[in-house]
């Protein structure tokens, strides 16, 4: 499975929608290129002007371009990310890597190893069924088929969390757990299929190469209309139910593993034993004293990571970079909002006046709450403008069909963020490769969040309000772009 397949579920686009007669058509004046479109005619059109707020700053001289109520306070959603990758970077440095071992202890006896076996994690977020593979056949070229001890997890590198945002609905893939501990991008594979009696199922971690079973992740077909999925943790498994009538013929989805550390030992033990390698249950601790490396998987470098990460607005990737950014600050946390908090406080000291409070590193909430002047104070920031220059993504400037519209010389690029009837965009306008503008457009309409069903993915009326925000956005994109870069 391609990576970008893999990780199509964590950061789906949706395409805009048309509302209304659309935006209106900028009319050309005589012997010049077409004039962009008027601030108020742009809101008039969205409908959406009393909850936007924006802001662009031109970076050479500070002077305010354009605004409207910049110090509205909403849902940054995944804009948050840019702060994160800056935080990160500020602690952990562009050369870390996540490191995830095999140990163990006590001789080898034949093929039984006299000790135990030892499972430590670092956090890494993108640690996949691959590479989990390459540490078992450490295991095996070690010459190990059984163990006399303990096959322990060492999970304790950052907090076990159940989840990111606790209002999202339970099948939401990316919504995880957290642990020292993570596979997979802590989501494993509910594939269905119409058997004769009904259907058959299956739960796998499964990868490009491999597909093991999942035991500790159950799923179970009920006769219902509503809710679509239930949730359940009991006796060491995580039992799933989905209703029937939601059910086609055949198809799969990613759901959310809640504890991250036995859904890796569950997929190494699958892996191990397709060398006949039997494993105990394990069981959760501390490396032993005198525990020796059989094997180990680093991550990609966190320059890499934040790439990725920004590209596919991975949460579960944020949240890790956040906690582990805390920890090498001296401000080590149990809970998301404590750590993102430490955060908000370094990135306060960065600006040098309040940015917004944060409840988690992803956006993955909506109590959380930046306004346009909070962003655009970050992006004004040196860390910013040398620390975002090459991660940022470039933003595609397109007319009111969705079509390619550029405006020769410059380029948007920022970090978007989504949230049900919540939409937002940060970042830098460039011409000619310099940066020239930093923006910030967030809007977000509170009640139709709040009426919005908890147990809904995508409730009703939340993807033409998308269109809507996102047409909003661009025509404001093309006029800075046009008018003052």
């Amino acid at each position: 499975m391609k990576r970008r397949d893999f990780l199509g579920g964590l950061a789906a686009t949706l395409p805009i929608a048309a509302f209304g007669q659309g935006m209106p058509r900028p009319i050309p004046r005589a012997g010049r290129r077409i004039a962009p479109l008027e601030p108020g005619t742009i809101l008039n059109a969205s409908g959406l002007g009393a909850v936007t707020s924006y802001l662009v700053v031109d970076l050479a001289t500070g002077q305010v371009r354009e605004a409207h109520q910049p110090n509205l306070a909403l849902p940054p959603a995944s804009v948050t990310k840019a702060l994160t990758a800056l935080y990160a970077q500020r602690y952990l440095g562009a050369g870390f890597r996540f490191d995830t071992r095999v140990l163990a202890t006590g001789a080898l006896s034949g093929n039984t190893l006299q000790g135990d076996l030892v499972l430590q994690g670092s956090g890494d977020p993108l640690l996949d069924t691959n590479r989990l593979a390459a540490l078992v056949a450490e295991v095996a070229n070690a010459g190990i088929r059984r163990i006399s001890g303990r096959f322990i997890l060492v999970e304790n590198a950052l907090p076990h969390l159940q989840n990111i945002d606790p209002d999202q609905p339970p099948q939401a893939g990316y919504n995880p757990g957290i642990s020292g501990l993570n596979l997979n991008f802590n989501r494993v594979y509910f594939e269905w299929r119409r058997a004769d009696n009904g259907y058959a199922v299956s739960m796998d971690a499964r990868s490009n190469r491999f597909k093991p079973l999942v035991d500790m992740a159950r799923m179970e077909v009920v006769s219902r209309q509503t809710p679509i999925y239930t949730y359940r943790q009991a006796n060491g498994r995580e039992l799933w139910t989905v209703a029937r009538q939601a059910l086609g013929n055949a198809g799969g989805r990613w759901l959310p593993v809640r504890d991250p550390a036995l859904y890796t030992a569950d997929v190494f033990a699958a892996l191990a034993a397709t060398y006949g390698i039997a494993l105990p249950a394990p069981q959760r601790g501390g490396v032993p004293p005198g525990a020796r490396s059989l094997g180990e998987s680093f991550s990609p470098m966190l320059t890499n990571i934040l790439d990725d990460m920004l590209h596919y607005s991975t949460n579960i990737t944020a949240e890790v970079l956040g906690l582990r950014a805390s920890a090498a600050a001296g401000r080590a946390a149990a809970q998301l909002s404590q750590s993102a908090a430490a955060m908000g406080r370094w990135a306060e000291s960065v600006a040098g006046a309040p940015v917004g409070s944060y409840e988690n590193h992803s956006g993955l909430s909506g109590n959380s709450r930046a306004s346009a002047q909070d962003l655009v104070r970050i992006m004004q920031s040196n860390e910013a403008r040398t620390g975002l220059r090459s991660i940022l993504r470039e933003t595609e400037l397109v007319d009111d069909k969705g079509n390619g519209a550029p405006v020769p010389g410059r380029q948007v690029f920022g970090k978007t963020g989504t949230l049900n009837f919540a939409h937002g965009l940060s970042g830098f306008i460039e011409r000619d490769g310099q940066q020239r503008l930093a923006y910030a457009i967030f809007a977000a309409d509170m009640v139709a969040r709040a009426n919005a069903p908890s147990e809904e993915e995508r409730p009703r009326g939340a993807r033409a309000w998308l269109g809507r925000a996102r047409e909003q956005e661009q025509a404001l994109l093309r006029r800075w772009a046009m008018l003052y870069c």
